[in-house]
């Protein structure tokens, strides 16, 4: 089950391809500030970025598609 918890700054969560098969918490999570608005996927790094005036045309919906596509797992880290 994915996690509930959010970074700081987050204001969506979308559940990638990766993480709807393996039940994992590899999101495209999107963060929206005053200067920018960004999407990045926590499975490859991938990130889409614009003005938060566009966001709802750029971003939004490139973190939607790309959810729904992206099959990458992140990279482990040490423990």
């Amino acid at each position: 089950m994915p996690d509930s918890t959010w970074s700081e700054g987050v204001i969506a969560r979308h559940l990638t391809k990766a993480a709807e098969i393996l039940g994992e918490d590899i999101t495209v999570d999107v963060i929206e500030g005053e200067a920018d608005a960004r999407a990045i996927c926590r499975g490859c790094g991938s990130t889409a970025e614009n003005e938060p005036e566009y966001a709802s045309v750029t971003v939004w919906p490139w973190a939607v598609r790309h959810a729904a596509e992206c099959r990458a797992m992140p990279r482990p880290t040490e423990a």
